[in-house]
């Protein structure tokens, strides 16, 4: 069967499976797999095929945003996809303490997006798969010291306004919550739609992401100070950083799957 919206054969699909937003990076994480090919693309999905290891691994782009996310999640679970963990980027993270450079692994993400309101009500949580968190936790320690495990936050508008932001750090402004910062430690647009399904569909899901921006941070921002969106502060050293990424995300899948 072809998969109405990746337009790959359903037979192809192995239980592990990569998810980049950017169709480029499916090309750069093939180059560390073996005998990787790119299988077909159709609109913002393209994916490709290798193995790491001995694991077949399958990568797919999912675009930008939770729609064609949860597009791409749904598909590929059904074609067979257990294990699913997006690799992507975050900008800059929420606070002061995480440098660019930085790998964000969410354990969960709040639900600041449409998509996922019509799958289920908006209590029903968006966490990652504890396993598949561990993996990459231990894996990402080895490779980079500047790891950070927290809440995420997933929204649908990258040029949206201040408020939108500020209202996840409002709290903060109250006395009571003098000298703590934010719980919220990135934003993207697609965490929480990877998280969603996979839970309803009853399989395991995790990302990582990369802060490939300088810190901006949530309290700045409760304080009156605006901030400019910036999504890479320095080209070079995001691709040096998403380069170990990738290593991250492989030696991960190779633990799970040892399991």
């Amino acid at each position: 069967m072809l998969l109405p919206h990746l337009k790959i054969k359903s037979g192809v699909v192995p239980k592990y499976v990569l998810l980049p937003g950017d169709p480029a990076r499916v090309n750069v994480i093939g180059k560390r797999l073996s005998g990787f090919k790119i299988i077909n693309q159709n609109r913002e999905f393209r994916t490709g095929i290798g193995s790491y290891k001995g694991t077949r691994i399958l990568v797919c782009s999912t675009g930008i945003g939770t729609p064609s996310t949860a597009i791409a999640v749904e598909e590929l679970i059904d074609a067979g996809a257990r294990t699913l963990i997006r690799i992507g980027t975050c900008g800059g993270a929420w606070r002061k303490d995480i440098p660019a450079g930085s790998f964000i692994i969410p354990s969960a993400s709040v639900r600041d997006e449409g998509t996922t309101l019509e799958y289920i009500p908006q209590g029903f949580p968006a966490i990652a798969d504890v396993e598949v968190l561990m993996a990459l936790k231990k894996s990402s320690q080895i490779k980079n010291k500047n790891t950070f495990v927290g809440i995420n936050r997933t929204h649908d508008a990258f040029y949206g306004n201040q408020n939108a932001i500020i209202k996840w750090g409002q709290y903060l402004s109250d006395q009571k919550w003098k000298g703590y910062d934010s719980s919220i430690i990135s934003s993207d647009m697609e965490c929480s739609a990877l998280f969603v399904v996979a839970s309803l569909k009853g399989v395991r899901a995790g990302a990582i992401l990369l802060a490939n921006a300088n810190p901006e941070p949530l309290i700045d921002r409760i304080r009156g100070k605006k901030q400019k969106v910036i999504t890479e502060s320095n080209q070079k050293r995001a691709n040096v950083a998403l380069r170990k990424m990738i290593e991250v995300v492989l030696e991960a899948i190779k633990t799970l799957d040892s399991k």
